[in-house]
């Protein structure tokens, strides 16, 4: 169930995030800060007022995630409850791999006085640091640019510099490009390779206390074993194991995904994973709507829009299909965007032997549908095609997106060993996900030829596609998704598939066109990934990332239109009467 409240609501709930913030701060202060210089003041970066920085965080609509625990009995409260505490460990963990002063700085602003330091705070607590992701990570606050390498490298390390050093040092490159290490500089000024178990030690050992802990609590035998299993992957930085008991996770109630899995912060090679956590309480009838799709998947596969060759149809198809009600997120799950779905594992060695698992945060997409695509469609579509926008559509199309990222390469063609991730590096995020959307989409027209979906179904998915791209390019020129989704309209905009009408100043699909142009599109990005094309990747994105003028304009009708939603999560009041 969600529950709607008004602005104020969003920045009560921003503030209480951002006391804990500096709650945690306090744990990191002496050895995330220097020391002997004194720290410059706080100030809003130079043109922003405090008016202006409020606008941007009215941008984020207030929406508060509850859910009936009535069924759950006292042990999987237990488990909750635990699984929300290790979720804040995790979130603070994540807060240092954003920027390794964060906590630090974090606890400076909480105690800043002056103009718009009430805004920077809201917006701090929402974007997890003094940088805003939806201005190409530009700061709001005076703390210049963001480093490329977030926390996991020495700020001053440029990327020649890196490749540098694995040239001269060439028994490093495992450990340095490893998905579970910080890369920091030595006393000597050389650079080293240390493990998450280590450079987090206290923090990863109290949320594996923690996760001990609900294992005990919990009835389950898959749950029980995975949490075990996930406890010791952080301290050993070896997850294949718990990562296998995951995606096995059978008959819970409770659905929980914790640890490292994402390498969007990592701007500068999206070598290394972030911190985050879903938990959320199983819907078992609607995820057994949904499981039958997947006894299509291999069809799917060997109908992709790519050569024979780079289809990877050695491969375990089975793919479990969880929808949940999201009950809380930590971690990367945090800041900005708020993830409507996802596909995990991402280790290409458990998706080949064992599959991936789709889970789809129901109550969070349905708010963002409410709240953020129906507005938009309303705008920016032509009118007869907005009426036409379906929840349905749209949620299917959001699983169909998730089912794609488990279809495709893997590892680059011909080049044994070299996973897509490593070829395409820091350009890999945006194409991924926009891979994944073009390759649903296509694939949901596969779907109609078999029987699966009629015409209508799939007239609607390609409107409430493009009503989803216009929501996502809002996103930002630096977020992988945001790109991701610019590149895919211009390129259908380039094959007539979206038409404009320049006196309504709105967009429609063309249904003739649509299909085929979006089976090439999908081509272009399977081929890009199949081919490890970094320089190709990077040219399709430079040529199709750019904002044209239509689009521009009908942006700009959207400023009262929020651009995500902000959750606070009822879970935190609900444990203290557990």
């Amino acid at each position: 169930m969600i529950e709607l409240h008004d602005g104020s609501s969003m920045v009560r709930a921003a503030r209480l995030a951002f006391v804990g913030l500096g709650a945690l701060g306090g744990l990191v202060t002496a050895a995330c800060s220097g020391g002997g210089e004194a720290a410059p003041e706080i100030a809003l970066e130079q043109g922003l007022t405090a008016d202006s920085l409020s606008a941007r965080v009215q941008q984020f609509a207030p929406v508060t995630l509850t859910f009936d625990s009535a069924d759950l009995d006292a042990g999987q409260k237990t488990v909750l409850k635990k699984l929300v505490q290790a979720s804040d460990v995790l979130d603070s963990i994540f807060r240092l791999q954003v920027w390794r002063e964060n906590l630090a700085y974090g606890q400076r602003l909480a105690a800043a006085t002056g103009p718009g330091m009430d805004a920077a705070r809201e917006y701090y607590a929402i974007m997890y640091g003094p940088w805003d992701l939806l201005e190409s990570d530009a700061p709001f606050l005076n703390v210049g640019p963001e480093p490329k390498g977030a926390g996991f490298y020495p700020e001053d390390l440029t990327r020649d510099a890196f490749d540098a050093w694995l040239a001269q040092h060439p028994g490093d490159s495992t450990a340095f490009t490893s998905y579970y290490t910080v890369i920091r500089r030595t006393p000597s000024g050389g650079l080293e390779a240390v493990p998450y178990s280590q450079f987090y030690h206290d923090r990863l050992a109290r949320a594996a206390g923690l996760l001990r802990e609900a294992s005990d609590a919990a009835q389950n035998p898959s749950l029980k074993k995975f949490l075990r299993l996930r406890a010791e992957s952080f301290t050993s930085d070896d997850y294949f194991d718990s990562e296998v008991a995951w995606v096995e996770l059978t008959g819970n109630t409770i659905a929980p995904t914790i640890g490292p899995y994402e390498v969007y912060e990592d701007r500068m090679f999206g070598y290394k994973t972030s911190f985050e956590t879903f938990i959320g309480v199983k819907d078992s009838a609607a995820s057994a709507q949904l499981a039958g799709l997947v006894s299509h998947l291999k069809y799917l596969e060997e109908h992709l829009p790519e050569p024979d060759a780079y289809r990877n149809l050695d491969r375990d198809f089975s793919s479990p299909i969880s929808v949940v009600t999201e009950v809380y997120a930590a971690g990367e799950a945090g800041p900005g965007i708020k993830t409507l779905a996802f596909n995990l594992p991402n280790d290409p060695r458990v998706r080949k032997e064992h599959g991936s698992k789709k889970v789809l945060l129901q109550n969070v997409s349905q708010a963002k549908f409410d709240k953020v695509l129906k507005p938009i469609a309303k705008l920016v579509l032509d009118s007869a095609q907005a009426a036409e926008v379906g929840f349905k559509p749209y949620f299917t199309r959001i699983l169909m997106h998730e089912l794609s990222h488990g279809l495709g390469p893997d590892y680059v063609h011909g080049q044994k060993g070299l996973t897509v991730n490593k070829a395409l590096k820091d350009r890999y995020s945006a194409i991924e996900e926009a891979k994944a959307d073009a390759v649903g989409t296509h694939n949901l027209a596969e779907l109609v030829q078999q029987g699966v979906y009629d015409q209508e179904f799939l007239r609607q998915v390609y409107i409430s596609h493009l009503g989803d791209l216009v929501r996502c390019v809002r996103f930002g020129a630096t977020e992988a998704h945001g790109k991701g989704c610019m590149t895919q309209f211009n390129f259908l905009r380039e094959q007539g598939a979206i038409a404009y009408d320049s006196a309504k100043g709105v967009f429609s699909v063309d249904f003739q066109k649509m299909p085929q142009a979006m089976s090439a599109l999908a081509g272009r990005y399977l081929t890009l990934e199949a081919t490890g094309d970094y320089d190709g990747a990077g040219q399709f994105l430079d040529q199709y990332g750019k904002v044209p003028p239509e689009l521009k304009a009908a942006l700009a009708r959207l400023r009262q239109v929020p651009v995500d939603i902000q959750p606070t999560f009822a879970v935190k009041d609900m444990m203290k009467g557990w």
